[in-house]
Order: structure tokens, then C-alpha cells, then sequence
């Protein structure tokens, strides 16, 4: 593979990566656990323009995006496979559900379709006509040796006598196929049945419930939608629904038809059939990997989807306007769970669940440092002690009783455990760090899987740095798999994000993690991790510091500013389109100032707009964060508090009090002028983010007055500067 593929990693690098990899597996072996692994990571074009890329979740050309991105996969990686255009999540305000599009293919590799040309790979209008639908019903029940009279016109209510398709009732019983003669209550016209009305696929809106008792429930149905034919497939098993597709490929191969659409149903899970799935979210094309027994099965399924994205126009990163390289906004979870659903590791080792969920709450870099901008007690994915007061003690209860109890006989039991739980401040169990929607819960059609999702991790812009995370978080299930971990949670309090919310600090919590992994015979190199940490938290700018010589001959230092996180406060209800809405408040923002030798801060310290700020320890060195308003947002808490940027950063002599460097950090750009678009390229978003890091000689060689600032326990580690008058500055 070349080392481009496994950017930003070198090939030795990423050989020791791998190796690692084979650690894992046999330390899962070891401890006779067989965990699958699959993830969910998102997409955009290069150029994400318009709603469908930024909140919502449809729009004029992400199924194109999603149609060709499934071609080039089945192309390069999975011929043979098929593409089943089906209905996706539905949520409430949303007129129909979304779509989803499945890549399925053979675990045998056998061929399920032969001339991937017959499926429509774009959205643009087809040139199929209406007697194609008729025709193609006609010749597929003559090779199902079915009589053809059974086939309906199927007509909306409002036009009697003007078919939308064609319906042929068919199932499979008894080891053959069966079809049926529909008559349904007033049928005005003999040979067709009125449909419900609606803009579904003609499929789902069948008249079900006017058919008399003993007649078939399932049917194919054919219609054009934009020109192309539509072929919708009734809920079959996957042998017959594999034979099904078979028999309509040659159809259409007799009728000379390209560029078709098969929707509908698709069989049930079945190992022998895996799944791609590409999803229509908000802001992003979301991928559903199918399920992995190894991380090098992970792997390489990222590597392919990738190129398969780059091949089609998409990406899997954003520039935003100021310069700054985010994420695609999406999210990328990684979901574990076992190769059958009730002997998932997490029913069979119950000392799993209770050992990651502590895990997780005693390293809060699990849940900052590769999850997406937003963040925090309203986000998609909050900490345990970031949804209510209560959860961490009667959590304690929960993992005790799921430890004392063994292996689980009652699965649902042992899902109430944590479900009530597992959760966010307004009860949603989907948003939640560690979600067990999907364990074992009866009431959700796909609820008893034996799946447990982690939810804070985004879609990083490099495959290798994104497969690499997955295997660091495979590594941390391996641990837990051979030793139970029953620490008592750590109450955090108000220091879980004044100090974890910076990057120092962050890192030393990755160092510890792998260290406990070493500890446990997993050597995984923290080294490997400095990418992803760099790119999560990009460098501003530097101070280059340097003592008076009568304070130690002139020893140099380097003061360095990152990005650091933010949570966004969630607002209260205000009135929106005769309804009620909450937004967030995302107007602020904190970077970090960390020094290189903690022994600078004997001879100087640093002002932003003229207050103090308090360095703690952090390794050799020493960091601290600095929070401030970034925009003037309504509605936004404390709208008396002004902007306060431009920064005005400057390190001043302890002796002195004289400026001895100085820099201005701007949110936007210098001249304050809006951008018209976004980056065209990364070296555009470089020079735009470059540009926002000001040096500022003119502060050089002023004195300072150097006012009180109080540090409360909230926030012994950041400078707020929401609590301080703004001061009349140079």
C-alpha cells in the first residue's frame, strides 16, 4: 500500500501500526472473545454548498452523490454486489423518511448482479416510458410461470384510469412462488385498484387493508420516478430474495433497460448477505460499514470507501470560512458487538459494560479529543456526568449489580440496566456517549443486536488517522476484556472542562491510557496518537521568549497557542413557526497557552487583554486556557458581555512589568471584512488561518499595571474573560 494511502503516517510507521494490530487480535483470542467491530463515517463534496450540506438532512444532489459513490465501490471493490434504494430513519416534521441505499453483496463473493450499468447511478431525469413498468411486470411473471392477468393498474386516487405503475401480488411459499387475483371494495375500474394517497413509492401505498382476508399481503410493483423504472421488492428472505433479483436482472437484460432503480424491502440480517449502507443525514452522506471480526478487516473497508469518496468528488472534511479544517460535521461512531447477537462479548463477559462505561468517565480525552466541534451537555453525545446530577450514583448501583449478577440469562434485564441511564439531559437514549439503543431492546425493530455505540468520535479527513483511532479504542475493549476494570467514578466536578477541555491536558490523559494498555501487554504508542491531537487542536501561533541575561544568560523559551474546545450552552424554549425551539449559545470560545519549561513562568507572565492568566502543570511544561466571547450572537447568555476579540496577548517581565512580546489573535480575519466563499483548497484555508495570528511589536517595551483576577474552582485552569471589564488597551 503506498504511504500516501496511510498519510499521515510513513510506511514503517504504519507497518508497527498494523503489528500492533495482530496484538490485539491475539489478545482477543487469549481471552476467547470473538468482537466484531463496523462505524458509521460521513461524507461531503469537496465543495459543500447549500442546505442538504450544512443542516439538512435532503436535497437536490446528495442521492446523487450517494448513487455514484455506491457505483465506484461496487466497481473497484465489490462487483457483483447490488444497490437497494430503501427507506431510511423517518422523524417527526419530516414528511417521508429518508433515504438509505444498501450495498449487498455475497460473503461467498458469488455474484448477486452481473451489469451494475442496469442501475441508475446519478439522479438526472431517465428515458424510460410508461409501457416499460407494464412490460417488465409482464415478462417477470411469465419467468415466474405466474399468469400474467393477476398484474394490476395501479392508479392515483384522484385519476382513476391513469396508472402512477403496475402491481403483481407475489410472494413465496411452500417452496414456490405464488401470486393472487386482487379485488378490492369499490373497484371502479376492473383490473386496477386505487392507491392511498400520498408521494411514496407506489409499494407502500397499496390498499392492504381493503383485500379480503385470504389474499396475499406482498407484492412487485413497478413505476417510473424521474424518468427511470422503479422496481419495488415485498419483504422476502434472503434466498428468495436473492433469486428475485436474479430473475429482474434478466428481465431487464431482455428488455435492453439501463440506468433502474430497485427499492423496497430488504431480507433481515443475515451474515451470509453484508451491508454497506449510505444514508441521507443532516449535513452529510453517513456510511453503515458493514460489521468486521478484525480491526484489518476495519481497515481495509475504510481504505476502500475512501477511495471510492475521493474517486466520486467526496471528502471527508470541511474548510470553514476562516481557514480552520474541521470534520465533516457528521459524526463517525464506532458500534462492538459480537458475530451473533445474544452471545455479543457484552452479554457474555458482564463485567464489559460496567468496566468500559467507568473507563470512559475516568479518561475524559475518550470523549474530546476525536469527537466534532459541538460538543458538551447538549450535543449529540454527552459524557455520562454531563447529562444529569444523579446518573454517576445510580450508575454506581447499575455496574455493581451487572458485575454481582454473571452472565446475563435475562438480556433484557440487563439492558434496563443501563438504558434508563445511558442518556441525555432530556432523556434521549440515542444521544448519548455510550449508547445501547441497539443491545437488547425489545421495543425497537433493530434493538436486539448486541450492539453497544460510541457516539463521540467525528469522521477524520485521513483514512489511516481514522482506522487508527478504531483500533486505539479496540485496543482499550481488549484490556477490559482481560482485566475487569471496577474503579469508582471520579467526580470531576467543574475541572472536567475547565481542565480537560484543553490540549495539554488532554494529551496526558492519552499517555496514561497507554500506559494502563502497555500495563496489559498492548504497547500501543502514544507517538501514533500526536497526529489526530495536532489536527484536533491546530497550533495559532508561538511566543518566542527569552530571560534578561542577569536572569539566567538569556535562556530561550516558546510560548505556544492551540485551539482548544467548547462546549455550547443549550438556550432556552423561544417561539418558531407556531412551535417552540431551543438553540445553542455558540458564541464563544477558548484556546490554550502552553510554555515548553515550566521554569518561564519564574521570569514572566502572560496578559491577554490585560489580565493574568494561571499556568498549571502539565509534563515539563505548563498550559493554561483562555476563554473568551468570539461573536455577538442573539439569542447567546450574558448579552451584556461584548466581543473581545482581537486577543491582545502579551508576555510581560515579572520584574520589569514591560511588554517583551506580543501578538494579536483575530476569530476572523485582520481587516474584519466577510469571505464570500469558503477556501477553495487547503493552501487557501492555510493562508486565511495564517493570517489571523498577528505579531504586534507595537506593545513591545510598554509597562503594565497588573490587575486582581480570581480563579474559582470552576475555573483554576482558564482565564474567563466574561468576568472582567473589558480594559481601554494600546
Amino acid at each position: 500500500m503506498p504511504i500516501a494511502a496511510n498519510a499521515p503516517y510513513p510506511a514503517e510507521t504504519w507497518g508497527k501500526i498494523r503489528t500492533f494490530g495482530d496484538v490485539v487480535e491475539v489478545s482477543l483470542d487469549r481471552a476467547g472473545v470473538r468482537l466484531t467491530m463496523g462505524g458509521e463515517p460521513t461524507f461531503v463534496p469537496l465543495t459543500p454548498d447549500g442546505a442538504e450540506w450544512q443542516t439538512a438532512a435532503l436535497g437536490p444532489t446528495k442521492l446523487g452523490h450517494a448513487r455514484r459513490l455506491a457505483h465506484a465501490l461496487i466497481a473497484d471493490t465489490f462487483p457483483g454486489a447490488v444497490i437497494l434504494e430503501t427507506s431510511g430513519k423517518h422523524y417527526p416534521g419530516e414528511p417521508l423518511p429518508r433515504w438509505a441505499l444498501l450495498i449487498q453483496r455475497r460473503a461467498d463473493s458469488s455474484p448477486i448482479w452481473r451489469n451494475l450499468s442496469r442501475l441508475r447511478a446519478d439522479t438526472r431525469p431517465g428515458d424510460h416510458r410508461p409501457d416499460h413498468a407494464e412490460n417488465f411486470l409482464r415478462r417477470l411473471a411469465q419467468k415466474l410461470s405466474l399468469p400474467a392477468d393477476f398484474i394490476l393498474a395501479a392508479d392515483e386516487p384522484q385519476k382513476p384510469g391513469t396508472p402512477a405503475g403496475f402491481v403483481l401480488p407475489l410472494d413465496h411459499e411452500g417452496g414456490a412462488w405464488r401470486s393472487d387475483r386482487w379485488e378490492v371494495k369499490n373497484q371502479k375500474i376492473p383490473g386496477s385498484l386505487a392507491l392511498l394517497a400520498g408521494d411514496s413509492l407506489i409499494g407502500l401505498r397499496l390498499p392492504l387493508g381493503e383485500l379480503a382476508e385470504q389474499n396475499l399481503r406482498r407484492a412487485v410493483t413497478a413505476e417510473l420516478r424521474d424518468g427511470a423504472l422503479t422496481i419495488f421488492i415485498p419483504p422476502l428472505l434472503t434466498e428468495q430474495y436473492l433469486a428475485l433479483l436474479a430473475m429482474i436482472e434478466d428481465v431487464l437484460t431482455g428488455l435492453g433497460l439501463q440506468g433502474c432503480v430497485l427499492a423496497g424491502y430488504a431480507p433481515p440480517p443475515d451474515p451470509a448477505l453484508p451491508t454497506i449502507g449510505l444514508v441521507s443525514d443532516p449535513g452529510v452522506i453517513e456510511v453503515n460499514l458493514a460489521p468486521c471480526a478484525t480491526w484489518s478487516g476495519y481497515d481495509q473497508q475504510l481504505a476502500q470507501l475512501y477511495a471510492a469518496a475521493e474517486k466520486t468528488g467526496l471528502c471527508a472534511r470541511k474548510l470553514q470560512f476562516n481557514g480552520r479544517e474541521t470534520g465533516t460535521g457528521g459524526g463517525a461512531h464506532l458500534v462492538f458487538g459480537g458475530p451473533q447477537e445474544s452471545t455479543s462479548p457484552f452479554f457474555t463477559l458482564p463485567t464489559l459494560l460496567p468496566g468500559l462505561i467507568r473507563y470512559w468517565q475516568h479518561h475524559p480525552a475518550l470523549s474530546y479529543v476525536f469527537t466534532g466541534q459541538y460538543m458538551g451537555p447538549s450535543s449529540q453525545a454527552p459524557r455520562i456526568d454531563e447529562s444529569t446530577f444523579e446518573a454517576l450514583y445510580e450508575l454506581e448501583i447499575a455496574c455493581a449489580g451487572a458485575e454481582k449478577a454473571g452472565t446475563p440469562s435475562n438480556l433484557a434485564l440487563f439492558d434496563l440496566l443501563f438504558r434508563d441511564l445511558l442518556m441525555d439531559r432530556s432523556g434521549n437514549t440515542h444521544r448519548a456517549e455510550i449508547s445501547v439503543d441497539k443491545l437488547w431492546n425489545p421495543f425497537a425493530p433493530n434493538g436486539r443486536l448486541g450492539l453497544v455505540e460510541l457516539r463521540a468520535f467525528e469522521t477524520n479527513p485521513a483514512r489511516a488517522a481514522q482506522s487508527l483511532t478504531a483500533l486505539f479504542v479496540r485496543a482499550i475493549l481488549a484490556r477490559l476484556c482481560t482485566a475487569p476494570f471496577r474503579e469508582p467514578f471520579v467526580r470531576w466536578g467543574g475541572e472536567l472542562h475547565d481542565k480537560f477541555f484543553l490540549p495539554a491536558f488532554l494529551w496526558q490523559d492519552l499517555e496514561n491510557i497507554c500506559a494502563d494498555l502497555a500495563a496489559h501487554g498492548l504497547p500501543f504508542a502514544a507517538a501514533w496518537l500526536r497526529p489526530l491531537w495536532e489536527w484536533r487542536f491546530p497550533k495559532l501561533g508561538r511566543l518566542a521568549l527569552e530571560t534578561r541575561p542577569a536572569q539566567g544568560s538569556g535562556k530561550k523559551f516558546t510560548m505556544t497557542f492551540r485551539q482548544a474546545l467548547e462546549a455550547w450552552p443549550l438556550l432556552g424554549e423561544s417561539p418558531n413557526a407556531g412551535t417552540v425551539s431551543r438553540s445553542v449559545d455558540a458564541s464563544m470560545d477558548r484556546i490554550e497557552a502552553a510554555v515548553d519549561d515550566a521554569t518561564a513562568l519564574e521570569h514572566g507572565l502572560l496578559l491577554v487583554n490585560g489580565y493574568p492568566c494561571a499556568f498549571r502543570a502539565a509534563g515539563q511544561g505548563a498550559a493554561t486556557g483562555i476563554r473568551f466571547r468570539a461573536f455577538y450572537l442573539t439569542p447567546a447568555l450574558h448579552p451584556h458581555v461584548l466581543v473581545h476579540t482581537p486577543l491582545l496577548l502579551e508576555w510581560v517581565d515579572r520584574e520589569t512589568l514591560t511588554v517583551i512580546a506580543a501578538a494579536r489573535w483575530h476569530v476572523w480575519n485582520p481587516c474584519n471584512q466577510p469571505y464570500v466563499t469558503r477556501p477553495a483548497d487547503e493552501a487557501e484555508a492555510s493562508a486565511r488561518h495564517a493570517e489571523r495570528w498577528e505579531p504586534w511589536p507595537h506593545a513591545v517595551g510598554q509597562s503594565r499595571l497588573i490587575p486582581p483576577t480570581d480563579f474559582p474552582p470552576e475555573g483554576r485552569h482558564t482565564l474567563d474573560l466574561r468576568r472582567y471589564p473589558a480594559q481601554a488597551l494600546p
